[in-house]
């Protein structure tokens, strides 16, 4: 299974522009990962070992680590909105631990787990980012595929955030090929409470195409989130009906008027389209 990389190419750009200060450097079996401070900010960073650039895959603010910096990101806190109520998320993929910060301070009552294939990612995210387990959150180190397969929980909302270098076992985008197929959908939909949705954090470089239609011959609804660049399309699946415009809109003012996050779950609705689904079979 990959790795987390969601490639981040603004994020990259406008960093590289910054005197970063070098914080921690390590390869492991997986990655070649630095940590680097851009003032506040501190950034975790997948080099590219073809040095054309680094790949930005965790941003967070140490003042303020519980707020989100990446649009990717954001949209991808939109999942909180599909099913009636989120009281359990498994996430697949640490980086630094954006996503555990936010939903640690934003939503403490929520039963977070998150798998990570790599263990020095974890030592990373645990040393260079705070971003350790508490009562409600747990960390495990593996593979997603096979957490999935021997879970026995459900959950209301599994966010997927796995890259890898493009290579014989990835798409042309880095998409892994085992997370494509109907059996690991499969597992999904086992691990989904009803009324539960997947949410896929896809780079948009045009072959994100084919993945879309194999989650839409998965799932029976889908649609897409995207941000704001557009270099990311984030794919929401729900085994059933999706709650309608009304619906989702009214949830999302809810969200907004009990706490402060940075951005409004009203605005990151805003982004939503269709997705572009082959006819289904009759």
């Amino acid at each position: 299974m990959a790795g987390v990389r969601p490639l981040l190419v603004l994020w990259c750009l406008l960093l590289a522009a910054c005197q970063g200060a070098p914080v921690h450097e390590v390869r492991s079996e997986y990655s070649h990962i630095k940590v680097v401070d851009y003032g506040s900010r501190r950034a975790l960073l997948f080099v590219d070992e073809s040095g054309k650039a680094d790949v930005v895959q965790t941003l967070i603010d140490l003042k303020q680590p519980g707020r989100l910096q990446h649009p990717y990101a954001r949209t991808m806190m939109t999942g909180l909105l599909y099913p009636a109520e989120t009281t359990s998320v498994l996430l697949i993929g640490l980086g630094g631990g954006a996503f555990v910060h936010f939903l640690n301070r934003q939503f403490p009552e929520l039963r977070l787990d998150v798998v990570e294939l790599d263990p020095a990612v974890v030592k990373v995210a645990r040393e260079y980012f705070g971003t350790i387990e508490n009562a409600r959150t747990r960390i495990f180190v593996g593979d997603g595929r096979d957490f999935l397969q021997r879970a026995a929980g459900r959950y209301d909302l599994i966010l997927l955030d796995a890259h890898l270098h493009p290579g014989a076992e990835t798409d042309k985008t880095g998409h892994p090929l085992s997370l494509q197929t109907q059996a690991f959908y499969r597992s999904l939909h086992e691990r989904l409470q009803p009324g539960g949705a997947a949410l896929f954090n896809l780079i948009a470089r045009g072959e994100e195409r084919a993945y879309i239609a194999s989650i839409c011959r998965a799932f029976a609804a889908t649609e897409l989130l995207w941000t704001p660049a557009r270099g990311n399309v984030i794919v929401v699946a729900q085994p059933g009906p999706m709650p309608d415009d009304a619906t989702l809109h009214a949830r999302a003012r809810a969200l907004d008027g009990r706490g402060d996050y940075g951005f409004t779950f009203d605005g990151l609705l805003e982004s939503r389209e269709a997705a572009a689904c082959p006819q289904r079979p009759s």
